[in-house]
């Protein structure tokens, strides 16, 4: 085959592959977690009648926004693969939101979840690879040229 006649090839940088896998654990533990695992226990508890009302109420809305999220981060993933700018937008936003999510962990958690040194370690592992992700996004060069967008990337510095 002669060049011409080959498939372009997408010069990814080798970010783009770290960040699409971590976008697809993020998802997936979302919706495996949150949206199905939140889905059977508040079938279970209400079928047995210790769920109701308000309580539900919020159960349901925790699963709502569980499948948001985890929609969200499938999108940041395949929008990174496909080098979209709003990849970058996106997936600062998501990241971030699910830091406030995890932090909240701190005062919500549940009796179950354990000591004080398990709600401490998810904390610390979850801040660790959501401020992560923000910091590539938002400060790695070549991964602000591949997606076509500098907007983010030294907006603090004066144009010359």
């Amino acid at each position: 085959m002669t060049p011409e006649e080959r498939a372009p090839t997408i010069d990814r940088p080798l970010q783009i592959y770290a960040l699409v896998g971590l976008w697809a654990l993020k998802g997936f533990q979302e919706l495996l977690s949150g949206v199905f695992g939140g889905g059977f226990y508040i079938w279970g508890q209400a079928s047995l009648g210790k769920l109701d009302g308000y309580p539900l109420q919020l159960a349901i809305q925790a699963v709502l926004l569980a499948a948001a999220l985890s929609a969200g981060n499938f999108y940041v993933m395949v929008a990174l693969w496909l080098g979209r700018r709003s990849a970058r937008r996106w997936g600062v936003f998501f990241a971030l939101l699910s830091e406030i999510l995890v932090l909240a962990y701190m005062i919500t958690r549940p009796p179950e979840f354990g000591g004080d040194a398990n709600i401490v370690r998810t904390v610390i592992i979850g801040s660790i690879v959501n401020l992560g992700i923000v910091a590539v996004l938002l400060f790695d060069p070549r991964l602000a040229s591949f997606l076509g967008s500098t907007r983010l990337v030294g907006w603090w510095a004066p144009k010359r």
